[in-house]
């Protein structure tokens, strides 16, 4: 049976995906890619005539897949426990922490050709856990003090900064330190709510 393109393309984000477990950012290319992929050069350029597709791609299916996968937790245990979740994936799949970290320096220069996309999923993630705290406070999981808004503000620093610590240092503990910061956290809610 003949390859078709939508599985040359799975194929090529699939084999994306595992250069980038084994490889910087920086370093990964279309050879390595290809080679992962089990793929001719040729056919990887075909697929994608431009690597930011490519990158699109995999964050699309690795980054996006992983949201998708744990988001049912959000709506089970609330989005603390969601963004607990998504930092354990993070811990133990570091390849894809180190990606994201590469994409959002990328996707910070307006100028680079997928920077609206990557601006767009930064946005719509922050909005899911805007949405899911909203639905926190009125279950009662979370105090009703502080704005969903600025609690989501607080609680992606506090994701992003540990993601990234997980993979830059190694005597960090980002489970426990985010149970400590989120437990000062709810405190600070609980008080706002007390002053308001």
């Amino acid at each position: 049976m003949p390859t078709t393109d939508v599985d040359l393309r799975a194929r090529i984000v699939a084999g994306a995906i595992s250069a980038y477990r084994v490889g910087d950012f920086h370093r990964v290319g279309p050879d390595e890619v290809a080679e992962h992929a089990g793929v001719s050069a040729d056919e990887l350029r075909r697929a994608f005539p431009m690597w930011e597709l490519l990158v699109v791609a995999v964050m699309d299916k690795w980054n996006n897949g992983s949201r998708r996968q744990l988001w049912p937790i959000a709506e089970r245990d609330g989005t603390v426990a969601y963004l607990r979740a998504r930092l354990v994936a993070g811990i133990e799949d570091p390849g894809l922490v180190r990606l994201r970290v590469a994409v959002l320096s990328a996707a910070s220069n307006p100028d680079h050709p997928a920077a609206g996309w990557f601006r767009t999923q930064y946005t719509r993630a922050f909005e899911d856990v805007t949405l899911a705290l909203v639905r926190d406070v009125v279950a009662g999981r979370e105090s009703r003090g502080a704005s969903p808004r600025h609690a989501a503000e607080q609680l992606m620093a506090l994701y992003e900064g540990l993601q990234l610590q997980s993979v830059i240092r190694d005597d960090g503990e980002p489970l426990s330190a985010f149970d400590r910061a989120v437990a000062r956290m709810r405190v600070g809610w609980a008080a706002a709510r007390v002053d308001a």
